[in-house]
């Protein structure tokens, strides 16, 4: 976007508009997702609720501020290069074709200067980032900012099937063998690996995804070869989970990586066998059970464990949080229900860096960013009693900024279930999100044409485990109870039966649960768990702070 695209805008301080990135690819391409916001020197702020993107255009320079390619010194490769290449059986040509080169740099893990193949990184024909290999010792490096994009993005034909490998050398050897349409993410597995997934520290590294988001959403499927290690299998898990499960296909493999399988097979057919029995992704409940048969010896060896805890002892006791899952919270209006749920994101946040896009129908952003910077901070953000400082107020920020994406519900495109998850698809593209928060029901618009509510809201509730289990997030879905008593009058309990419109919230929930506001205390009441190693039918009791709107367990002090 440039400013002559922005000046035909005539404003003062904010407008909305067709967004030019995404509004021509989708169904509706006139609705104003982008808003433009003038500041006080002229620079215009704009940023589409749609697709995310965002940027500024300055008035003065009267183009997107940016940050300049690095300066890359290279040469050209020598034969002694070329001959390392050969080894791994990467020709010449290949290399060539890939703009291969030689540089020196200096080697962490070798204290030292040494000769370096340099692997080039462009984006739309522009050199943006290189990583660079020891030579002849094996030692990695890279440019100061590091690569944002997969290593041959730019060759990629977008609607053709697309696979993802785990290096650069990999990469070349499918080039090699005439595989097309082939990528490697830049940064590697990911370093810090539990229990065969990524730590959410990890985040940040997966940032090639979003900006590629285009060419993976126009890919039919895309193909992961990543290596057989540990954190190879880890970073293939990760990968799926951002692209959508259902769109990808795993390639498993006897040898550690594509490359050494490629050297150890003299025919060289071992790596088209590969690629061409890639089979679709694991999904729970979809999969042949022999693609769980690594999962399964994992199961029987330490067993289910628990979920992420809440953050309370008493909680966790009934209740923990699992990636992929889908918990129905209800309760009375004003009985706590979106306080609670905000309480354990902040926890998960906390303690074990997720996360979060939100759909709140009843918030604006504004306030409901407020509301979860008093619960990190435990004070409030208004003026009164017990008021977060200006420097907790800017630590309290960055740390909601860090952790959660807010879904618009403000453009004039209605708000269906659609719209919501596809939404939400790009916030786990863009910032690995994993958990969703839809709140509350009954502001969704449902298709009225055919049938009764309860198959409406039935097919709705499917479409969220689905979301769930394509992208390992889990979902929290607010919904109200159907009937409310006279004020005045104590309302008894509600529970999975009593939410309107359809016996299915009850039936297609993992868990649920109710918070009910009684006298000076909460009651949470888990009326469902699907698995008995998640939680289990109970209650317990919290208390609530009004003045920070945080809740604490009985033997807990404010």
């Amino acid at each position: 976007m440039n400013a002559q695209f922005v000046e035909q805008f005539h404003f003062n301080e904010h407008t909305r508009i067709a967004c030019p990135y995404c509004s021509a690819e989708r169904r509706k391409s006139n609705s104003k997702d982008m808003t433009l916001t003038r500041k006080q020197d002229g620079a215009v702020v704009y940023h589409c609720h749609h697709c995310h993107v965002s940027g500024v255009v300055q008035q003065e320079e009267r183009q997107l501020s940016a940050v300049p390619n690095p300066i890359i010194t290279s040469n050209r490769l020598q034969a002694a290069h070329y001959g390392w290449l050969e080894q791994r059986g990467i020709s010449k040509q290949t290399a060539d074709r890939m703009k291969l080169f030689a540089a020196e740099k200096y080697f962490g893990k070798l204290g030292r200067n040494s000769e370096a193949i340099g692997f080039p990184y462009y984006r739309q024909g522009a050199l943006v980032a290189a990583k660079y290999r020891s030579f002849p010792e094996k030692d990695f490096t890279q440019d100061s900012g590091g690569a944002h994009d997969f290593f041959g993005i730019d060759m990629v034909k977008k609607g053709e099937p697309l696979i993802i490998v785990e290096g650069e050398v990999d990469c070349l050897t499918l080039l090699e063998l005439g595989i097309e349409n082939v990528v490697s993410v830049p940064s590697g597995a990911p370093i810090k690996v539990a229990d065969g997934r990524v730590l959410p520290s990890e985040d940040k590294r997966f940032a090639y995804v979003w900006n590629a988001r285009e060419i993976i959403d126009a890919a039919p499927y895309v193909i992961l070869a990543t290596d057989q290690d540990t954190a190879g299998q880890a970073l293939a898990e990760e990968l799926a989970r951002r692209i959508g499960k259902e769109k990808c296909r795993l390639a498993k493999f006897e040898k550690k990586d594509l490359n050494e399988l490629h050297l150890d097979d003299p025919a060289r057919t071992q790596v088209f066998k590969v690629i061409e029995t890639a089979a679709a992704y694991p999904i729970f409940g979809i999969s042949d059970a022999g693609l769980y048969f690594d999962r399964l010896n994992e199961l029987y060896a330490k067993g289910t464990g628990k979920g992420f805890s809440t953050g309370y002892v008493s909680v966790d006791e009934i209740y923990t949080v699992v990636p992929s899952q889908l918990t129905v919270v209800t309760g009375y209006p004003s009985s706590g229900k979106s306080n609670f749920v905000d309480q354990i994101m902040v926890n998960l946040a906390r303690t074990h860096d997720w996360k979060f896009a939100i759909c709140s129908f009843e918030n604006q952003p504004e306030i409901h960013i407020s509301r979860l910077m008093e619960i990190y901070t435990k004070r409030r953000f208004f003026e009164g009693k017990d008021r977060m400082s200006e420097s907790d107020k800017d630590i309290a920020f960055k740390f909601v900024k860090d952790h959660f994406l807010f879904i618009d519900t403000n453009g004039e495109e209605p708000s269906t279930l659609d719209s919501i998850l596809e939404r939400a698809r790009a916030a786990v593209k863009r910032m690995g999100v994993r958990g969703l928060v839809i709140d509350p029901y009954n502001y969704i618009e449902l298709p009225r044409a055919d049938g009764m509510e309860t198959l409406m809201i039935s097919d709705m509730l499917t479409k969220v485990q689905k979301f769930c289990k394509a992208h390992d997030v889990h979902t929290w879905f607010v919904a109200h109870p159907s009937k409310i008593g006279r004020q005045g009058v104590e309302q008894p309990r509600p529970d999975g039966m009593s939410i309107a419109g359809s016996m299915a919230w009850w039936a297609k929930t993992d868990c649920g649960i109710t918070v009910h506001r009684k006298d000076n205390h909460v009651e949470i009441a888990v009326w469902k768990c699907r698995y008995r190693w998640v939680g289990q039918q109970g209650e317990t009791t919290m208390l609530y702070n009004k003045t920070a709107g945080t809740y604490s367990e009985n033997l807990d002090a404010f």
